[in-house]
C-alpha cells in the first residue's frame, strides 16, 4: 500500500551542526532531498525505477520558512507529501515539528522529470497514477518568488566548482550552491542573522570546473542573488528574508 505521508525521525549530532549548535539551512535543505528520495523510492518512482527509462528528478525549485532552527542533541522528524503532479512536474511539501509536534520549518518544492540523455524534460506518463498519491495537507509556504535580473551595481564574487561539488549526474550539487552563497557573508552576520526564508530556483546545470560567479543585491532585510555560469547564463537564484538570531533560538 503506499504511504502518501512519509517521515523519518532524526537526533541532531554534532557534526551536522553550525558554529552556533543548530542545523544549518544547508543540512536542513540536504535532509529534505533525502527524505524525498526515501519517499520516492518506497513509491517506486525514485531513481531504481526512473533510471531505467532514462529518466531522474531534478530539484527545480523550493521555497523554506523557519521559525526555528533543531538545536545539538535535539530529536525532531520530518514530514513530506506530494501535493500535485503532472507529466513533467511533482509538487511535494515539507514540515519539520519537534518532539512535542511544534512546527520548526515548513517547505515546498518542485521537481521536474529530466531526460538523462537530452537534459530536456522527460514524460512521467508512462508510469501509473497511483504512484503519485497526492494529499490534501495544508503547508502554508507561497510558492518561491521570481528573482528578477539583479542591477549592474551588484556585488560579485568568482566561484570554483571542483570534485567535491559535483554528484553523480556530474553537475553542481544543490546543497553546495547554497552553501556557497552562505560564505559571501563573515560569521559576524551570521552570529547576528538567520535565515527565515529562503527560496530557491534552479535554471541551468553547472558542470566541474565551469567558471561561475556569485552576484548579491541587498534590499533592507531582503537579499536577491544568482549563481551565472559562462556568458552570466544564470544558473541558480536566491532570495533570502533575515531575521535576528536571538529571535530564533
Amino acid at each position: 500500500m503506499f504511504q502518501d505521508l512519509y517521515n523519518s525521525h532524526y537526533c541532531l549530532t554534532a557534526g551536522e551542526t553550525d558554529a552556533h549548535g543548530l542545523l544549518s539551512a544547508p543540512m536542513l535543505v540536504q535532509k529534505c532531498i533525502e527524505i524525498a528520495t526515501r519517499h520516492a523510492n518506497a513509491l517506486r518512482i525514485g531513481y531504481e525505477e526512473l533510471s531505467s527509462a532514462g529518466i531522474g528528478w531534478v530539484l527545480s525549485r523550493m521555497s523554506i520558512e523557519i521559525e526555528r532552527y533543531p538545536r545539538i542533541n535535539e530529536t525532531f522528524s520530518i514530514y513530506t507529501w506530494i501535493e500535485s503532479y503532472n507529466r513533467h512536474f511533482s509538487d511535494r511539501m515539507f514540515e519539520v515539528v519537534d518532539e512535542g509536534g511544534n512546527t520548526l520549518a515548513r517547505a515546498r518544492s518542485t521537481w521536474v522529470a529530466i531526460d538523462m540523455q537530452s537534459r530536456t524534460m522527460a514524460d512521467l506518463l508512462a508510469f501509473e497514477r497511483d504512484a503519485f498519491p497526492c494529499l490534501d495537507r495544508p503547508c502554508d509556504v507561497a510558492p518561491a518568488a521570481r528573482v528578477g535580473k539583479l542591477g549592474e551595481a551588484a556585488e560579485e564574487e568568482p566561484l570554483h566548482f571542483g570534485y567535491s561539488d559535483i554528484d553523480f549526474n556530474r553537475h553542481v550539487n544543490t546543497v553546495r550552491y547554497l552553501e556557497r552563497l552562505l560564505d559571501h557573508w563573515p560569521l559576524e552576520h551570521h552570529d547576528h542573522y538567520a535565515v527565515a526564508r529562503l527560496d530557491m530556483t534552479f535554471n541551468h546545470e553547472l558542470l566541474y570546473g565551469t567558471p561561475a560567479t556569485l552576484r548579491v543585491e541587498q534590499h533592507d532585510h531582503t537579499t536577491d542573488c544568482e549563481i551565472t555560469g559562462p556568458g552570466g547564463r544564470r544558473a541558480a537564484a536566491f532570495r533570502i528574508r533575515w531575521r535576528l538570531r536571538r529571535d530564533m533560538e
